[in-house]
């Protein structure tokens, strides 16, 4: 008679189990269509055949990881279509989709939740959404992962400057695969997943801002993009918010948008406009004399000054009781009206003046790592096109930031 030896249980051994305990060389119970050790482990438990596992590539030096989730038997994969259809009516149009992450992007996505994720807001409930809901959104939605982890590495350059180099070309990577990969997606997600479309363009935004200018333009949608298409590309958040209507306001992404009007509070209030004005009061005579003959221009102007003083009355005064944030003053860029960006493509010198105003308020916010840098980035790229005769309008715009930046240092 055979005995075992000590310390040894005899138990049946499991032929058919799941593909996620074969991975971890443990017994699974087969019980279909979850078994226990997958419910114990909070993932998603798949019975697949052999010829259904995604392979490892022979010449991967990185264990990969599935983007999109392990395959399932014919009842398993229905119900996770079913499921992925609600949320990207279109994904087959995407086309083939990369089936695994290399170990970097795992630790780009550790990097998000434990450190990018808390630079984005000073709000702990909104760092919560970032950390949390973004990851999620995203492992629905690849396109978002992918910016998700472009903003990530960027983040991880700065912080980790003997890995510089590959953390660079891992965003830029990620970033290009996102924006091709979301186009398709646009339309179906504006009408049936605003919160993704939400991250997804916050995020390139940041990323547009954050992307070091040594590594070439920063306005990173476009080849030769200039100030107006930067201005656009910040408000297309505007359209993915009045789009999603109130199912985004008050859906997972809530405390960005409490947050948000909280902010907006800020902004509306008499008390930031009567701040503002000394600071527009001499850009506004200037308007009135060089506009006298065209008021629908007088006016077009004059709209977007009222909301610059608003702005420069919440960034330029002393004592103030906190730190400002991006919507304090990227509020500007997104209430002006499309005329005033219509001159700003055109390079009308009143339109690069009042812009440059604005760039004094940005200088505000370069606390945060990725917007380090912004305001002289942009003042630059405004003395090479503004005719050099209205240059002394940038003095002041100029004095403000150098002033800053003396502060700091």
């Amino acid at each position: 008679m055979t005995t075992l030896p000590p310390g040894r249980r005899s138990h049946r051994k499991s032929r058919s189990g799941c593909l996620q305990c074969k991975k971890r060389k443990v017994k699974c119970d087969e019980n279909q269509p979850h078994c226990r050790n997958c419910e114990k482990h909070g993932v998603v438990c798949s019975f697949t055949s052999a010829s259904t596992v995604l392979s490892t590539p022979a010449n991967s030096a990185e264990s990969p990881v599935s983007l999109s989730g392990p395959e399932s038997t014919t009842s398993g994969k229905s119900r996770a279509l079913a499921q992925v259809s609600q949320v990207l009516p279109s994904l087959s149009s995407l086309g083939p989709f990369p089936s695994t992450l290399a170990v970097f992007d795992l630790e780009l996505l550790h990097h998000w939740t434990t450190s990018t994720c808390y630079t984005l807001s000073r709000s702990p409930t909104v760092q919560t959404v970032w950390c949390n809901e973004a990851p999620r959104i995203g492992f629905a939605t690849p396109p978002v992962l992918h910016t998700l982890l472009a903003f990530s590495a960027l983040h991880l350059a700065r912080s980790d400057e003997s890995r510089r180099a590959a953390c660079l070309a891992h965003a830029q990577m990620h970033h290009s695969t996102a924006v091709r990969e979301m186009i398709p997606l646009v339309s179906p997600l504006a009408r049936e997943n605003g919160s993704a479309l939400f991250i997804f363009s916050s995020l390139t935004c940041m990323f547009s801002c954050a992307k070091p200018s040594e590594e070439g333009d920063f306005l990173v949608l476009f080849e030769r993009g200039n100030l107006s298409e930067w201005a656009r590309l910040f408000r297309g958040t505007t359209t993915v918010i009045h789009t999603g209507g109130e199912d985004l306001r008050t859906g997972r992404l809530a405390p960005i948008f409490t947050n948000g009007a909280y902010l907006a509070a800020a902004h509306r209030s008499p008390q930031a406009l009567e701040q503002g004005k000394p600071h527009v009061w001499e850009l506004q005579q200037m308007i009135w004399r060089e506009c006298a003959a065209d008021p629908s221009l007088r006016s077009i102007y004059q709209e977007a000054l009222d909301e610059l003083a608003r702005t420069l009355g919440l960034a330029i005064r002393p004592g103030i009781m906190r730190r400002l944030e991006t919507a304090d003053i990227f509020r500007w860029l997104l209430d002006v009206s499309d005329e005033y960006l219509n001159l700003l493509r055109q390079e009308a010198p009143i339109a690069l003046i009042i812009f440059a105003h604005w760039c004094a308020s940005i200088r505000q916010i370069e606390w945060m790592w990725w917007m380090e840098g912004l305001s002289s980035r942009l003042m630059t790229q405004l003395y090479s096109v503004l005719d050099p005769k209205y240059r002394d309008w940038l003095s002041w715009p100029q004095e403000i930031i150098n002033r800053s930046h003396e502060q700091t240092g």
